[in-house]
């Protein structure tokens, strides 16, 4: 899969060994800790999820076995790249794990992703392995199943999971078949411990959009997943008789860091909920008496908001919700006090190339909680810096910059993108503006790079501008983000129409939608203009796009 990094740069060497013998970086492998505990209580319930029900930690272990002979059948194994693209159901979590066992590299990405994104990524990767959905709220899959194997030559597997797995065509696998086969028990028996990689290896890839439309993939190493886990372990005193609710999809950083691996590095129990609804999770948060999640802000303001909630008896069980992924407004932690009064609601400001950086700990005074985003883990430090990268007085706005055990080596086969936002003392530039206060309490401010937040999930304009360009009606067009109560922001077109032609939003989605273009990506609101506002290097003026619709 190319470039893998798996090697601690040298400027990080003392603060590795520091980290090492601080307990943050364990030298652990996941799949090792999952047999581990599987082994000693084999029938304590590990999974529940909407479509293949409730899972036992001896059940799972027999399939992730299983599932590990079965890839190296197939020719799956070390530094292999393989993209699971799946909703919040078991198959992830057993996916995962075998494929850690094996040493073989989880390239997570969300759901929403389709041909064009995965084209790309299996190419970019020399993916050996692709995980679909057969179908999932109401989109067929088959299709770009189809599409992605005449395309993608590495791919040596190409699982559709789920309801309708069975329609599988030439070159596809039904993973529901796969693991009807007893692969284990096939010819003589591998030694499959030889395979597990070294702690400091690449053993996962996050990818996030950047602000000019490339996906960049952020390289973790087993040991830097643990830290990760490690922080709000350390701050919250999460452990074993947790349950940890995941809403957050797995293919995303909150989800698969802080729901999914938190939970199997614990061992507490997972409850997955593939559809978003805040009248289910509050009643399935209720039933299965789940203690913690981490998701992003419009999942806190549907759940503040739904009536079900009083009927659930205010969820009396959560006693952590931690919300990132776009601003939490004061308001929203305020209603939330008063119809969860048992839940610590805590801002979490977090990266998928460094973690969850910030959170508020638990004596931390309530202004903390409504004006901040909160103070760093344990493991990792901030600086607001300017343009030079000078440390400005507390107080003052600045870039902040990051660096700690959680932080990922580098991005996958980028090297100008990696030496552009990592400096050579170790600290990662994040671009967003930030100020920090006495007391250690950060507030981004704003952001420095040009990116939309839309429900949680960083979108990069220039990679909708790219799409909307090629059609014969668009002149010239700027996508900006513009503010939503509940998502934070929605995606807004400003289009130049070519030669007195016209364009709406109907048009636009359709024109998204051949492209084979995430739904979340589609502009919602279309602007016509004449021209647009240019500096004097023909840049586009964004801040001015974004006045004229604070003015409308």
């Amino acid at each position: 899969m190319g470039r893998t990094g798996g090697v601690v740069r040298s400027h990080d060497q003392l603060m590795a060994r520091r980290w090492r013998e601080e307990g943050l970086w364990p030298g652990t492998i996941l799949s090792d800790r999952f047999f581990e505990l599987a082994s000693k209580r084999p029938e304590r319930e590990l999974v529940l999820d909407p479509i293949f029900g409730r899972l036992t930690r001896g059940e799972a272990a027999a399939r992730v076995e299983r599932l590990m002979h079965g890839l190296r059948e197939r020719g799956i194994g070390p530094g292999d790249a393989a993209i699971l693209c799946l909703p919040n159901w078991t198959p992830f979590v057993v996916l995962h794990l075998a494929l850690t066992a094996i040493g073989a590299v989880t390239v997570n990405v969300p759901p929403i992703y389709r041909e064009r994104e995965l084209e790309h990524l299996a190419k970019f990767t020399g993916a050996k392995l692709l995980a679909l959905p057969a179908e999932f709220r109401g989109y067929d899959y088959l299709p770009v199943a189809r599409a992605l194997k005449a395309k993608a030559a590495a791919l040596r597997i190409l699982f559709l999971v789920g309801p309708g797995s069975d329609r599988a065509d030439a070159g596809m696998v039904s993973y529901e078949a796969f693991m009807n086969t007893a692969w284990e028990a096939r010819g003589a028996p591998e030694d499959l411990t030889r395979l597990r990689l070294d702690p400091d290896a690449v053993t996962a890839i996050g990818f996030t959009s950047g602000t000019t439309g490339v996906l960049k993939g952020a390289l973790q190493t087993s040991n830097i997943l643990s830290a990760i886990n490690e922080g709000f372990i350390r701050r919250y005193g999460l452990n074993e008789e947790d349950t940890i609710f995941a809403a957050s999809p797995l293919g995303h950083a909150v989800g698969f860091t802080h729901c999914l691996r938190m939970a199997l590095n614990i061992g507490a129990r997972l409850v997955l909920l593939d559809r978003w609804d805040a009248a289910h999770a509050a009643k399935l948060i209720a039933s299965e008496r789940c203690t913690f999640t981490a998701a992003a802000t419009p999942f806190l303001v549907d759940l503040v908001g739904t009536p079900a909630l009083a009927q659930c008896g205010q969820l009396p069980s959560l006693r952590l919700f931690l919300c990132g992924g776009a601003p939490v407004p004061a308001g929203l932690v305020h209603a939330a006090r008063k119809v969860l009064p048992q839940t610590f609601v805590s801002p979490l400001f977090g990266m998928t190339e460094c973690g969850g950086v910030t959170t508020c700990p638990l004596d931390a005074p309530l202004e903390k909680l409504w004006m901040t985003d909160g103070k760093p883990c344990e493991g990792m430090e901030v600086q607001v810096v300017d343009a030079a990268g000078r440390t400005v007085p507390t107080g003052t706005d600045g870039e902040l910059v990051i660096r700690g055990s959680m932080l990922s080596l580098e991005y996958f086969n980028q090297p100008e993108l990696t030496a552009e936002h990592w400096r050579p003392d170790g600290f990662f530039r994040s671009g967003d503006q930030a100020r920090l206060d006495a007391d250690g309490y950060i507030k981004i401010t704003g952001r420095i790079k040009d990116m939309i937040i839309r429900g949680g999930v960083n979108i990069a304009p220039a990679e909708i501008e790219n799409v909307l360009f090629e059609h014969p009606a668009v002149a010239s067009v700027a996508v900006v983000g513009m503010p939503d109560a509940r998502l934070g922001e929605r995606i807004c077109a400003f289009v130049v129409p070519r030669g007195g032609s016209s364009i709406d939003v109907p048009e636009i989605q359709r024109w998204m939608e051949r492209a084979g273009v995430a739904k979340q990506k589609w502009p919602e609101a279309v602007r016509l203009v004449a021209t647009l506002p240019l500096t004097p290097s023909g840049k586009v003026q964004k801040f001015r796009l974004r006045e004229l619709l604070a003015e409308s």
